[in-house]
């Protein structure tokens, strides 16, 4: 995962949209590599296994725009605003993230769940990895902020201080813990293929719009 990371990276300009987020992913995906083999999960390879089922959901998504392919829906706001003119560095980045937490990482926990045979719920130990996880993405916020804190973004920090960071890990938090409950949605949904479909339509398609608002 991180050495396809890299190579997007380097086949991109430094200022493309997409870039941008996969340079913040990359960060967080070495930080979660590093806490894994430091032996702080505690559900044997269920967190491994879940970064490369999510970090995959991007690659198919950077693949399709690469071939000129449609683009999964709550991916497509970022791929057709990466160049436009006068959008700040942070918008493309919370727009990744958006699509990559809102939309992909449920679908990367069901997939994880199907491949290792169990099932999404809160009183297990892969639940309390994933929530673990939260405090890495913790460790990891001061040096993303740092990347994107210039002009308004700058004066923002300063002003909001500790107030605008709570908010924003409180985001992260939330988010996740709602990815989660997706998740248990989704499997539950597995057995009535209409439903299914129309959830998880209606899911990209709300994503996709708070991406577009993220990147006005």
């Amino acid at each position: 995962v991180l050495e396809r990371m890299d190579a997007i990276e380097q086949a991109l300009p430094a200022a493309d949209g997409v870039a941008t987020f996969d340079r913040m992913y990359r960060e967080v995906t070495r930080l979660v590599r590093d806490a894994d083999l430091a032996d702080r999960f505690g559900a044997g390879e269920f967190i491994a296994r879940l970064d490369v089922h999510f970090a995959n959901l991007f690659f198919e998504a950077y693949e399709a725009d690469l071939r000129g392919a449609p683009l999964p829906v709550a991916w497509a706001p970022l791929f057709e605003a990466r160049d436009r003119p006068g959008t700040h560095p942070i918008q493309f980045a919370l727009a990744g993230m958006n699509a990559h937490i809102a939309h992909d990482l449920a679908m990367a926990v069901v997939t994880t769940c199907q491949e290792l045979g169990i099932e999404p719920d809160d009183e297990t130990p892969e639940h309390a990895d994933f929530t673990l996880t939260n405090d890495i993405l913790e460790e990891a916020a001061e040096q993303i902020k740092d990347w994107f804190s210039s002009g308004i973004v700058a004066t923002v920090d300063r002003l909001g201080g500790k107030v605008d960071d709570g908010f924003a890990m409180f985001a992260i938090h939330t988010g996740r813990a709602a990815a989660w409950e997706t998740a248990e949605v989704v499997w539950g949904l597995e057995d009535n293929p209409r439903v299914h479909r129309l959830f998880l339509g209606g899911l990209a398609h709300t994503v996709a719009l708070t991406s577009r608002g993220i990147l006005l």
